[in-house]
């Protein structure tokens, strides 16, 4: 009887230690500001979410109340979720601060983050395509990157878990999970890729908090400004789905951010390529990848020609799992120059390549009899390497970007085979 107490004890302290999971932080757009998303798998009925957070752990003295979203999983049996979603507000650049979310019911571990302070050098890793698990090896790199605070934010462009919705979503829950050790330190952004399509985008527009567009704010298309740089994110799927309404909004939107952006550098990231080297003798030129570039007319608006009109400076984008620097591009055509590992006054953005993230180790739960999703890396001495192409890489890990100034930004290829990360690539680009 006494041992069957203690073990009833234990599960019962585990069920409650477990109702609020998934604490994960991203910019809403405003600079005094950071919002925490959590999750917990049963409702709240008549309780409201809070977020504690101050200047210490022993004082979280101030307090922002949550909302809550109820949505159902895609699966077969309809898997409720409640996702909670709060804003802390009136934060001092660079401050560290404590929080912990939850509600009366059940409370989260104390957490920490320092403020972004945006007049200090942007340093951000960039990718896509992260497996659960094919990817805990570079799960453990980011989160050892993290505890040696080597990031201000992280920028997931696209294919998420593998999927967030397999197995009625606990593939999901299993790797938000997996990455709260980075993601509740450190703003973690994202947005869709092919395999967030079901449904109607349902995880990602559920599971996540990212700024307002103005048009649908679901997270599947947004914009920031840090410090000397607009970060523009633009969903690649509506074009993939054929979409074409949402395109059109979507472009609509695109001309106006674009035209009232004022910052030095502007960033644009999307999930599927436009240039990259393949097997095949073009490169990169699927239909469901190009329409994005190219366009049909009166149908999808394509893209290339306005973010080249604006100068943007930098795309990036994954789909393929792979590393790969390109030259400035513009309408197939590379632009080089004597340096291609320092380039001034680019006369048109430079292109990279940023989907291999995923590991080598694959080591699927024991419940896992087939999982669908995985992927396979793509190595660089398989493919026809393109006239466009300065450096691909073989090897797993992501893109490491550091803005320094108004007049200079570096990007590295951070090799995740082991816990300090090796830079494989490193590339300056400066402008006047």
């Amino acid at each position: 009887m006494i041992l069957r107490l203690f073990f009833s004890f234990l599960c019962l302290g585990a069920a409650s230690a477990k109702q609020v999971e998934q604490v994960h932080l991203s910019l809403s757009g405003n600079q005094d500001e950071m919002v925490v998303t959590w999750l917990t798998q049963d409702p709240l009925p008549n309780v409201i979410p809070f977020v504690s957070f101050g200047l210490t752990q022993n004082g979280l003295t101030f307090t922002a109340k949550g909302v809550t979203t109820g949505w159902a999983d895609q699966g077969k049996h309809g898997v409720m979720r409640y996702t909670h979603r709060a804003t802390m507000q009136k934060l001092t650049p660079g401050q560290v601060y404590y929080y912990q979310v939850g509600s009366s019911a059940a409370m989260s571990d104390i957490f920490h983050f320092r403020q972004p302070d945006q007049s200090q050098p942007l340093r951000a890793a960039i990718f896509g395509d992260l497996s659960i698990y094919k990817g805990q090896q570079s799960i453990d790199q980011l989160i050892a990157a993290r505890k040696e605070n080597q990031f201000d934010i992280i920028i997931h462009i696209g294919d998420l878990a593998y999927d967030l919705h397999d197995q009625s979503g606990s593939t999901g829950d299993d790797y938000m999970n997996a990455i709260e050790p980075f993601a509740a330190y450190v703003p973690y952004m994202v947005f869709a890729g092919n395999h967030e399509v079901d449904s109607k985008f349902n995880h990602i527009v559920n599971r996540f908090t990212m700024p307002k567009n103005g048009v649908y704010d679901n997270n599947l298309f947004w914009s920031f400004d840090y410090g000397f740089v607009h970060f523009i994110a633009l969903n690649s799927e509506y074009y993939a789905e054929e979409m074409s309404k949402e395109t059109k909004e979507q472009y609509n939107w695109l001309e106006q951010d674009l035209a009232q952006n004022s910052k030095k550098w502007t960033i644009v990231m999307f999930h599927r390529p436009w240039y990259c080297s393949s097997k095949k003798k073009k490169g990169c030129h699927d239909d469901q990848d190009v329409l994005s570039r190219e366009g049909v007319k009166n149908e999808f608006p394509g893209l290339e020609e306005l973010l080249n009109q604006h100068k943007v400076d930098l795309i990036l984008y994954g789909h393929k799992h792979t590393y790969e620097r390109m030259w400035p591009i513009f309408d197939t055509k590379a632009f080089k120059s004597a340096d291609p590992g320092y380039i001034k006054n680019a006369p048109a953005p430079v292109y990279i390549l940023t989907g291999g993230v995923v590991s080598k180790l694959f080591k699927p739960p024991i419940k896992m009899t087939f999982l669908q999703g995985c992927h396979s890396h793509e190595d660089p001495s398989d493919h026809i390497m393109q006239d466009f192409s300065v450096k691909a890489l073989g090897e797993y890990g992501y893109t490491f970007l550091t803005v320094y100034n108004s007049t200079h930004l570096t990007t590295d290829f951070v090799d995740t085979s082991d816990t300090n990360g090796k830079f494989l690539d490193p590339f300056v680009l400066e402008k006047d």
